[in-house]
């Protein structure tokens, strides 16, 4: 895809356009173009072609719409690199941190990041929560698409947060219906829902959401959990030994 598509397609949706500098665009249809090449021999995603841009570059380009280049800031379940590898080309001066558990992700990521001349991003090749155990507390943004149940990502992504930082989740059009759900849970992780936003993706690829999350206390140090709990509103106390 062209680098003027891209700037079309990200000011429909909402992207600011003081970001979209020809530079940023550059950086962002390298690094598709080396996703296409390298998912040839790798499966990186199943999106191609493009409805895959659409739904991978500009969907992760509407982030944008509500991170404002706060950093350090990190990316929970990169996958290919979306949103983490967009929002860092759109913010040149922001410090991210992508996590992919997936080894050859991560390897393929960083990788490509280098390439790109993304020189602020590190990859880790870990899951979210063995970064929180020792990087709990540190990040100032944190931002996961598609990384599973609103309540799960929740839990992933605030206990890295600062107090004051934000979590963006985005999520397809039924998000405002999962937030009831999660209510409790957000509440034990010291966090509340600052805004969601809605929007079209171009080319009639469907209906997202941007559910903004505002960490406004501490979470607690048994955050985040694992196995079936991870998620759950269940105090700790009640189910102690479903930790794994």
């Amino acid at each position: 895809m062209s680098t003027a598509e891209l700037a079309d397609w990200a000011r429909a949706a909402g992207v600011p356009a003081a970001l979209l500098d020809p530079a940023a665009l550059a950086r962002i249809a390298a690094h598709w173009a080396r996703v296409e090449e390298t998912g040839r021999v790798m499966n990186l995603t199943a999106l191609k072609g493009r409805a895959g841009f659409v739904r991978l570059v500009v969907d992760s380009a509407t982030a944008a719409r509500v991170y404002d280049g706060r950093s350090p800031a990190v990316d929970i379940g990169t996958g290919a690199g979306y949103p983490g590898l967009v929002l860092a080309a759109l913010y040149p001066a922001s410090r991210w941190v992508l996590v992919e558990s997936v080894g050859k992700k991560a390897r393929f990521v960083a990788e490509a990041a280098a390439a790109v001349g993304l020189e602020r991003v590190e990859v880790r090749p870990v899951r979210a929560e063995a970064l929180a155990a020792t990087e709990g507390g540190r990040f100032q943004f944190a931002v996961a698409r598609a990384a599973g149940a609103l309540p799960v990502v929740a839990e992933l992504a605030l206990p890295l947060l600062a107090v004051g930082g934000s979590a963006l989740l985005m999520r397809g059009p039924a998000a405002v219906e999962e937030l009831p759900a999660a209510a409790a849970l957000l509440t034990r992780l010291g966090a509340v829902v600052d805004r969601v936003e809605t929007l079209e993706l171009p080319e009639g690829q469907g209906r997202r959401a941007l559910v903004l999350l505002r960490k406004t206390a501490p979470s607690g140090t048994e955050f985040p959990r694992h196995g079936a709990r991870l998620g759950t509103a269940t105090p700790r106390s009640e189910n102690a030994t479903a930790l794994e």
